[in-house]
């Protein structure tokens, strides 16, 4: 009787302490102007950007009651590096019902950690018009002393509606690259001695390393391009929650002349670690210590990563003391993508377990953060300098369940997949409750993506082993791998995906389904409208116009089908004409099965082929038509200076009563859509404009 009166005096007392945290959180679309240009897409919470702060102790029972304002069209909130039940992670169709126009949620979960963590939208593309912001979670006692706080939200933002960025990525993966005035050419190269790395880079078909896919207008901490943080003296020990929460932007933070000691990453305590720089992926979050060592203005400047902008923000008062400029990236670096992409392809899989359940984590356990840190500082900190500060080895006793997940693409066409399948054709990952999960991520692509896995922290195995940092995202470097690796028990239905906006819009995510979960029959009976499982369509075209020449060109395209319509009159003795129209059905970045029309003064023929690209990026359609006779076209983009471009085209005919064709440009790009020029035929030579739409 006596240990029953324990048991429940010690209940009652537990949730006598708990107390509920209600926040009300409105979404609505709001007119913006960041840049000096008003917009109307935007989308606001509680009519900010940022949203606001969401404030907790660990141990607090959250309520968050989220309205949608909107006069059409559905919004979610998930909740990112929370540990919860899966109904109430936030993501639509997979775990949580939409939030319809005019209607409420109310979520519930209990706060089982602390650390910096944030929450954004999980529908179509509102992250990138705003509805992103922070979450702040204080440890039950203290543990990291510090004068005060100040949350650092960096975001990146564009004046045009992220559904057009959306549609110009699909027209062509370097829409952006003019307005960034960042496309590689034959002359660039030769002017910096990268002539052979930019010919070995065309010979492997890819066009070099990506660094951000969209040209921006601006880059935002807290909101602002440039703003005052907090206004602090000499000795004053500041702490800097910094989130990540732009859609497609990894940035380089540094904090004046001064080193960043880094406390925490992802909202779990590491070692205290000094570096120069943090390169921080979309989603990630990490924690500083900085005391301002004088009476003057410090500030935190956020770059990205490929250097076309940034924001400022300031610690202190007085005298300004600025971050250094970081310099340009190299157009035309080789493949060899530094250090942190070699340690990101050591082989850590058959490192040794023990029996920490790293997902129920205990941050009281975690330890008070050492005051002696390491005095090397690092040039640049990435997950590799991460250290644990205690072991978070997994049980030794369970069975190990090790899945290659390989994340693939085509700039180009502006599609992305993990292991050459889009969502929508590969939607599930099942595991089993109980097993250590071990994802081994493989970047085929030249670009770094961001991977997260909802509703767990995994541990990235690096070289501290057994004192693996853990993590809900992890930053898979170009051409470079990454182990991770978590003990199943928290059964649900969670998102695995690139945490660039964009990447998993185009399919780079998967759904991980435990085995023993059921999902509600509301959530069974939503899942078909989850727009991941369609494969949309986008469409592009051109018109050329010359003297001696049109042509004009129009194409609709899914993920791996495409159809195109094209036509063309060339001025010999007289005006010719000629056209196809295609099907084309891509197997991988390289070869499309084609079957289509096509006609030579009004010669109709039915066509069948393959079509390839080359080394050098050479496009080619080999086709036979229903006379048992040959096609061969040839395709070639020359950049020869970041304005001046040749086409060139070739197609031979194996039927004689065809003449073969030979086509030549020269042509001044004004933007992605215009350039006019020369162009020559092979019988004329013409002036004229090329229009891209």
């Amino acid at each position: 009787m006596k240990a029953l009166l324990i048991v429940f005096s010690l209940f009652f007392s537990i949730h006598a302490q708990a107390k509920t945290v209600r926040y009300e959180l409105s979404i609505a679309n709001q007119k913006i102007n960041i840049t000096g240009q008003e917009v109307d897409f935007a989308l606001t919470v509680n009519g900010r950007l940022p949203a606001p702060t969401l404030e907790f102790t660990e141990g607090d029972d959250a309520e968050i009651v989220v309205t949608n304002k909107l006069e059409k069209g559905e919004v979610s909130l998930h909740w990112h590096g929370i540990l919860l039940p899966p109904e109430e992670d936030g993501v639509a169709y997979v775990n949580t019902p939409p939030i319809f126009p005019g209607a409420s949620r109310t979520f519930r979960f209990k706060i089982r950690q602390h650390g910096t963590y944030w929450y954004h939208s999980h529908t179509m593309l509102q992250e990138q018009k705003g509805v992103y912001g922070p979450i702040v979670i204080h440890p039950k006692k203290e543990l990291i002393k510090a004068d005060r706080e100040a949350v650092v939200v960096l975001s990146d933002w564009s004046d045009e509606n992220a559904d057009q960025i959306m549609r110009n990525l699909r027209k062509d993966g370097d829409y952006y690259l003019y307005k960034k005035k960042s496309l590689r050419s034959i002359l660039g190269a030769l002017q910096v001695g990268g002539l052979k790395t930019y010919f070995q880079n065309e010979w492997s078909r890819m066009g070099g390393m990506d660094l951000s896919d969209i040209g921006y207008d601006a880059f935002l901490i807290n909101g602002k391009k440039d703003s005052q943080l907090v206004s602090a003296h000499a000795g004053e020990k500041i702490r800097l929650r910094i989130i990540n929460s732009a859609s497609s932007s990894y940035f380089y933070v540094s904090l004046a002349d001064t080193p960043l000691q880094v406390i925490s990453a992802d909202g779990t305590d590491v070692e205290p670690v000094k570096a120069k720089e943090l390169l921080i992926g979309m989603a990630e979050t990490y924690d500083v210590l900085f005391t301002v060592p004088e009476n003057k203005n410090y500030e935190l400047r956020a770059t990205v990563q490929d250097v076309t902008g940034y924001a400022s923000t300031w610690i202190g008062g007085g005298v300004k003391v600025s971050a250094a400029d970081k310099q340009p990236p190299d157009l035309y670096a080789s493949m060899n993508h530094g250090d942190h992409a070699a340690h990101a392809n050591m082989d850590h899989s058959k490192m040794d377990h023990s029996k920490m359940n790293h997902n129920k984590i205990d941050h009281s356990q975690m330890g008070v953060v050492a005051q002696n840190v390491h005095s090397s500082v690092i040039e640049t900190l990435t997950v590799e300098d991460l250290k644990a500060q205690n072991s978070t080895t997994l049980p030794k006793d369970k069975n190990v369940m090790e899945l290659k997940l390989t994340l693939s693409g085509n700039m180009e066409r502006y599609t992305w997949s993990i292991n050459d399948k889009a969502i929508f054709e590969d939607r599930y990952i099942d595991i089993k409750e109980g097993d250590v999960v071990r994802f081994v991520f493989e970047n085929s692509t030249m670009m770094h993506h961001p991977m997260h896995l909802h509703g767990h922290f995994f541990r990235v195995l690096n070289k501290n082993e057994d004192y693996s940092p853990l993590k809900h995202t992890v930053d898979v470097p170009p051409m470079g791998r990454r182990t991770i690796e978590f003990y199943a028990n928290e059964p649900g239905q969670w998102m695995l995906h690139c945490h660039n906006l964009y990447h998993m819009e185009t399919g780079m995510a998967r759904v991980v389904r435990y085995t023993s979960f059921k999902p509600s029959l509301e959530m069974q009976h939503l899942e078909h409208l989850d727009h991941h499982k369609k494969d949309h369509w986008y469409q592009t075209g051109s018109l050329k116009v010359a003297t001696n020449a049109f042509e004009g060109q129009y194409k609709i395209s899914q993920t791996w089908n495409e159809f195109e319509i094209r036509g063309e009159s060339k001025k010999d003795e007289e005006w010719k004409g000629e056209g196809d129209m295609f099907y084309r059905r891509w197997h991988n970045n390289y070869l499309n099965f084609i079957l289509g029309v096509s006609s030579v003064d009004q010669d109709y023929r039915g066509e069948i082929g393959i079509g390839y690209l080359l080394p050098l990026l050479i496009q080619t359609n080999l086709l036979i038509d229903h006379k048992g006779k040959l096609r061969l076209d040839l395709e070639k983009k020359i950049q020869w200076t970041s304005s001046l471009f040749t086409d060139a085209e070739i197609k031979w005919r194996q039927d004689e009563a065809f003449d073969n064709e030979f086509s030549l440009s020269l042509m001044y790009g004004l933007s992605w859509s215009s350039s006019i020029g020369l162009r020559y035929t092979g019988e004329s030579l013409g002036f004229g404009f090329q229009y891209l739409f």
